[in-house]
């Protein structure tokens, strides 16, 4: 077989000119993809820069130039030395300075950088990346570099916002706050003040029953402004709950008379609650607490009278009425509080648990009781649900699970027995208290019970005293004292005179966030103001070593 003839040079100079304008149309499709690429690089809002190993500019955008002429007055060109023409510009070049090694390592990173000058910052994020030839080498890098500064500036015009906002609604529930606490304790002074009034013309008159009866309202109406106190100190904190198994029914049997003087007589109340139901196990004094802060916005929501009724009923909820209660699957006691009352809105309903939330006139409520009984609820391992029609009424919905343990029936704790101030058991007692009512009162018992009492009014003549003279068998001293020296200073200048020293702090802080005062070998106790005075004489017997400590 014969091999084909060469080709003519005709033929050779056509399949030449066919290259040639291939050639030249693959050069200018190639121009036209740099022209598109380096238009849509112009286009960008970001600064675009790229450098060769050798940090030589290769590719700078428009964007880039006009930033550099704005703010530094200059303009780079393509081959231009960058560490030269950033001579003159330190801050660049202290941030720049550890990402272009980063960059040749062939790491690609997103990062944020401040630059210009202090009262005039801008602020970028910037994007780095490697720059590879077609065998995957590294030859270089690039880097975009967005202006975030108006960003900045937005994202703190609203932090600045929100906390404005968040002190508006600070004050604006410290207002709602302290209307209510003055409208809540001037009820309980004025009731106070009068009684001790009427007390003082009976005794005069030798009405001994009368008098007692009087003294008897004023103790119950201080241990309810105590607990008004104790229920601001659980809103601002998780309280410490003390649950015990409790049969609902006899609690609440307990609570009869309190529900009806609280609501008044214009109120007709039912218990509805049944013998022989399931036990829980919660905090009885902390469930009074939530029932009777029930009924009272219940005898608010009926001005003119009306039906109050507190129900309870055994219910084991399937998973899925539980899991609409958020709860889980089990055996819970259902306590269903309801009224005849006003009723509420869908849009009140809603923001019903919010926190000083309230419907009530400034200075007659302060939105509390009801986010706190919601807390407490959900605390003890509950659910509370709100059913309310406007006119027609509202029914709070209690879900505590059921105690499997033996029923503790959870009454009101019994009336303080009288103090025992019988044999004489003399001691040597120092007493610092700034309040000259308490002084005088913690005077008089500690005297009844037979002890020597130095009182003072100040931590630092007290303390003067302790160095100056005999020490005392036991110190009893407020906390919070004027004058510079507190309570804790005092005890430890007494631990530190005798080992072994009894002291006694008495506060009317929140007892939780005391300083810890038990430290080995320091016989130290906290006794939370209001106390009774029984309480104060145990203490003292037991810090003198008079009563035994208890087991």
């Amino acid at each position: 077989m014969q091999p084909p003839p060469p080709p003519s040079i005709t033929q050779l100079q056509t399949r030449v000119a066919e290259l040639e304008a291939r050639l030249a149309e693959r050069e200018d499709t190639s121009q036209a993809h740099i022209k598109l690429l380096g238009g849509l690089l112009d286009s960008s809002l970001a600064n675009v820069f790229a450098a060769d190993r050798k940090m030589r500019l290769v590719a700078i955008n428009r964007t880039a130039r006009e930033t550099f002429e704005r703010y530094r007055g200059f303009v780079p060109q393509i081959g231009d030395y960058v560490p030269q023409f950033l001579t003159h510009q330190p801050d660049i070049m202290d941030r720049l300075a550890p990402v272009w090694p980063r960059v040749l390592a062939g790491e690609a990173f997103i990062d944020t950088i401040t630059l210009g000058p202090v009262d005039a910052p801008r602020h970028y994020e910037i994007r780095c990346h490697p720059l590879f030839d077609t065998q995957q080498r590294i030859q270089g890098g690039y880097l975009f570099a967005y202006d975030i500064t108006e960003r900045m500036a937005e994202q703190e015009r609203l932090r600045q916002a929100e906390e404005a906002l968040r002190q508006s609604q600070k004050m604006e529930a410290v207002g709602q706050l302290t209307g209510g606490i003055a409208h809540d304790f001037n009820n309980l002074l004025g009731s106070l003040l009068g009684a001790l009034e009427l007390a003082e013309q009976r005794l005069g008159e030798q009405r001994h029953a009368d008098t007692a009866r009087l003294l008897e309202l004023c103790r119950s109406n201080t241990l309810r402004a105590a607990a008004l106190v104790q229920r601001l100190l659980a809103f601002s904190r998780q309280q410490t709950l003390m649950p015990q198994p409790v049969d609902v029914q006899c609690l609440v049997a307990g609570m009869h008379d309190l529900i009806v003087s609280s609501t008044g007589p214009h109120i007709d109340f039912h218990d509805q609650t049944q013998i022989g139901q399931w036990p829980i196990r919660i905090d009885p004094q902390q469930l009074e607490n939530a029932l009777l802060n029930l009924c009272i916005n219940a005898r608010d929501a009926m001005p003119l009278g009306g039906t109050l009724s507190i129900a309870s009923a055994d219910s084991d909820l399937a998973m899925a009425e539980a899991g609409h209660l958020d709860l889980p699957a089990g055996r819970y006691l259902h306590i269903c509080v309801a009224d005849t009352g006003m009723g509420m809105s869908q849009e009140v309903m809603q923001r019903a648990l919010e926190p000083f939330f309230t419907t009530k006139p400034l200075g007659q409520g302060t939105g509390l009781g009801l986010s706190m009984v919601y807390g407490f609820v959900r605390q003890s391992g509950g659910q509370l649900r709100i059913e309310s029609v406007a006119g027609q009424g509202t029914c709070i919905h209690l879900y505590f699970p059921q105690e499997e343990s033996d029923i503790a029936c959870g009454q009101p704790v019994p009336a303080t027995p009288p103090i025992d101030l019988a044999a004489p058991r003399v001691r040597r007692i120092m007493l610092v208290e700034d309040q000259p009512a308490m002084r005088l009162v913690l005077v008089e018992v500690l005297t009844e019970l037979g002890h020597e009492v130095q009182a003072f009014d100040l931590g630092r003549t007290a303390l003067e005293a302790l160095h100056t003279g005999p020490p005392p068998d036991l110190l009893i001293t407020d906390v919070g004292l004027p004058g510079g020296i507190d309570g804790y200073q005092l005890a430890d200048a007494f631990q530190g005179l005798l080992a072994n020293a009894p002291v006694l702090l008495i506060t009317g802080y929140d007892a939780a966030d005391l300083t810890p005062i038990h430290r080995p070998g320091k016989r130290t106790e906290v006794l939370p103001k209001p106390f009774d005075l029984k309480s104060l004489c145990l203490r003292v017997d037991r810090l003198l070593g008079i009563a035994p400590p208890p087991p």
